[in-house]
């Protein structure tokens, strides 16, 4: 990650370089150029797309920031074609409207893609470089370039497990994580409470997105959280006390998207005669129980109802500030979590020593996201930046909720417990989620 107030041309050219080479060396886990046509998650574009997206969107801030001119641009219909990406409500809405695109070849997206890392390295040689890097700097839009494409390494990764397992071949040099068997009680942890300041800091000397700046003052009233992310093996409880069928444990919006669904488990678990297998990026492997549990925002309110039936408590999921409050006590070292491709896949829970806070709570950052109660929204202040109008904005819509901490494939500044991230409540990403219990909730 860079540190803006220090950094030189060649720091940035390397963190570009490691951000593009991961890009790579994701899109090269494909075998067959035809797999890039299918979308393997029917509420994103076809993974075509983002083998262009992120080269594209580099060419598009250069040529608004004036540091190319319009005549330099490489294939101006790829830079229109592959320059916005898509948020439907549905799978119809979303084959509509790419129905009668033409996607170009694969051979030809990744050679553009090598013609625009080779232009974007001579802008940055060619571009006199003056510390600190602001929102006002020319080079800030370089920095949001590379952090959009780390995004977007996430957001590939995501789709590409989704592909069937005869498509995609593991890079030797990425590791899982083992199971280490059964998992630890999950015990509630009780909490004082006290003030906690939202919102990034502008001189901090990191890139953030516009929707991460501001400031909001909250005070936090004593609770309850569990000391792990929901597990595997918990929720396999849910789902073997027929949770998925009950309807009790839903609103009447969640139910209806398990019915078109026809969902019946979590996406990543596969139904054998007698249990469940578990897909991994590239491998499937028996069910890890104390692996955290991968839903979406319905399922994870889905047992949360559940549980506060079972035991007579109420229990929810977590705010932004209750969990800006636990991770004020967490070590700042990205090294110290499941974070940036430490391993390819989840941990178990409570076997990463380094990754709980003073508190002995577990994976506040890093693992896999965690789903909050919020509904996104900006803090004080907000202001969308120019070269990137629409990054957050269009989503304070109230059908979009927050995720914090990151995931295993969570790199660059979005590692940071800065980062806001939001999705619709049906999406998948690599998201889980923790459980909370307020002192009035009883």
């Amino acid at each position: 990650m860079l540190t803006l107030n220090d950094c030189n041309k060649q720091d940035i050219i390397n963190y570009l370089t490691n951000s593009w080479e991961t890009e790579d060396l994701l899109f090269k886990s494909i075998i067959n150029s035809e797999t890039f046509y299918l979308n393997p998650d029917s509420l994103r574009n076809p993974l075509i797309f983002y083998l262009g997206h992120s080269a594209v969107f580099y060419i598009n801030k250069l040529v608004i920031l004036r540091l190319l001119k319009e005549s330099q641009r490489i294939n101006p219909d790829y830079e229109k074609l592959y320059e916005i990406g898509v948020d439907p409500e549905t799978p119809n809405e979303l084959q509509k409207a790419i129905a009668f695109i033409k996607w170009a070849k694969v051979e030809e997206l990744w050679q553009y893609r090598h013609q625009a890392y080779k232009m974007v390295i001579n802008v940055i040689e060619k571009t006199p470089l003056t510390l600190p890097i602001t929102p006002d700097s020319l080079w800030w839009g370089i920095i949001m370039s590379i952090e959009h494409q780390r995004i977007h390494i996430e957001t590939s990764s995501m789709l590409i497990r989704q592909l069937p397992l005869e498509l995609v071949r593991k890079p030797s040099q990425w590791h899982y994580a083992k199971s280490q068997g059964k998992p630890p009680t999950n015990e509630m942890i009780k909490i004082k409470g006290g003030k906690v300041i939202l919102g990034k800091k502008k001189d901090d000397n990191l890139y953030g997105w516009d929707v991460d700046f501001g400031e909001k003052e909250v005070i936090i009233s004593p609770f309850q959280v569990s000391k792990y992310l929901i597990t595997n093996g918990e929720f396999l409880e849910f789902v073997n006390n027929k949770g998925y069928d009950n309807k009790n444990y839903w609103d009447e919006i969640s139910w209806q998207w398990k019915l078109e669904n026809k969902a019946s488990y979590p996406k990543f678990w596969r139904k054998l005669s007698h249990n469940y297998s578990y897909r991994l990026m590239f491998d499937e492997i028996d069910l890890p129980l104390d692996f955290p549990v991968e839903v979406n925002h319905h399922e994870a309110n889905a047992y949360c109802r559940y549980l506060s039936q079972k035991l007579g408590n109420k229990y929810q999921l977590m705010s932004e500030a209750q969990w800006q409050f636990l991770q004020q006590k967490s070590d700042d070292n990205i090294n110290n979590y499941n974070l940036n491709f430490k391993f390819i896949s989840p941990h178990s829970v409570g076997s990463l020593e380094t990754s709980k806070n003073d508190q002995n709570i577990y994976d506040l950052r890093g693992n896999v996201w965690e789903w909050l109660g919020d509904i996104f929204t900006p803090l004080s202040s907000f202001k969308p930046h120019y070269l990137y109008q629409d990054y957050s904005a269009p989503f304070f819509d109230n059908r979009h909720y927050m995720l914090m901490g990151g995931s295993w494939a969570t790199n660059g500044y979005e590692a940071t417990p800065y980062y806001r991230n939001w999705f619709r409540p049906y999406f998948y990403q690599h998201a889980g989620f923790r459980i909370i219990l307020s002192d009035n909730s009883h």
